[in-house]
């Protein structure tokens, strides 16, 4: 699952994955539904593990 992305993906990524908006994914961010990380000041970053498991919840 994934193999074509990186282990640690970015917003936009993850956005393309689950096919949704950007206000929609930091919804998820800001409400822990995914586990997310910030890199630097504005730069979201989702491991790919924890987008897994988002997705076996769903």
């Amino acid at each position: 699952m994934l193999e074509d992305y990186p282990d640690v993906l970015n917003t936009k990524e993850v956005m393309e994955i689950l096919d949704i908006t950007k206000n929609l994914m930091y919804e998820l961010i800001h409400t822990d539904q995914i586990h997310a990380f910030r890199l630097g000041s504005k730069n979201w970053r989702i491991s790919k593990e924890k987008l897994i498991e988002y997705l076996r919840k769903q």
